[in-house]
């Protein structure tokens, strides 16, 4: 399933990162200590998540080794993983060039199309998760321009709007043309799976979409979450000019 792609996926970038650690410092039958060692230039570099996922990369291949015979022991297993600590409640933008990353983990499915779309109105129009989330076709007006009118959190109907850009109306468009084929459910956005195939989806399976992409595109900052695209957006329409005013409308404050 998805979860299991993701986790694979994660445990090779981690493996991947201990194996070049190791090269570039000439390593080439690491005991205990230089995994120490590596767990804490990792700590320089990544939040705690990041260098425990790391680590947990590290030790299910060490414990394949074993289980294989390759091995007499894991010098992994003594190794304890870091505490999180203390964070601030913060959130970090993502640059322009890291939403472009993101987008670029979009294929051309109907779920990478439609994870392009979702994608698309948090980065460039400011939606919040619960607005994707409330989000139903009939929302969406095209008359010279398309629009999407919102219902944002604390409001029981749609009475604000965002226009969409231009340039990105075409990937909402896509969206639209696979959308026709999934349904009769009022939302806008559904789910592909399984379980859940053609009903709206949840907050937290927008979050995970989201983040998922994130991981595709190597992006691990744990102050980088599913409302940074919006942040991302309000941050670029001031660094083109736009107005206060402006911008206070289109983050619907």
């Amino acid at each position: 399933n998805g979860a299991a792609e993701n986790t694979i996926a994660t445990y090779k970038r981690g493996l991947h990162r201990f194996l070049g650690w190791l090269a570039e410092r000439g390593i080439t039958q690491p005991n205990s200590a230089d995994i120490a060692a590596y767990r804490d230039d990792l700590k320089t570099k990544y939040s705690a998540k990041t260098v425990n996922l790391s680590l947990s990369a590290v030790r299910a291949f060490y414990r394949y080794l074993l289980e294989n015979g390759a091995i007499g022991y894991s010098p992994a297993n003594q190794v304890r993983g870091i505490r999180g600590g203390k964070r601030e409640h913060k959130r970090s933008d993502l640059s322009a060039g890291e939403v472009l990353d993101v987008l670029a983990t979009c294929d051309d499915t109907p779920q990478g199309i439609r994870d392009r779309a979702i994608i698309t109105l948090m980065a460039y129009c400011g939606l919040r998760t619960v607005e994707i989330q409330r989000a139903n076709l009939d929302n969406l007006k095209i008359n010279g321009r398309m629009v999407l009118w919102v219902q944002g959190k604390g409001h029981r109907e749609a009475d604000a709007f965002v226009v969409i850009p231009r340039d990105q109306e075409i990937v909402i468009r896509r969206w639209l043309a696979e959308r026709k084929k999934l349904g009769d459910d009022p939302a806008l956005f559904v789910s592909l799976s399984r379980n859940a195939y053609g009903g709206r989806l949840t907050t937290r399976a927008i979050s995970s979409i989201v983040k998922s992409h994130y991981h595709a595109a190597g992006i691990y900052d744990d102050t980088k979450t599913t409302h940074s695209l919006r942040h991302s957006a309000i941050t670029s329409a001031i660094r083109h000019g736009a107005t206060p005013m402006q911008v206070q409308a289109m983050a619907r404050h």
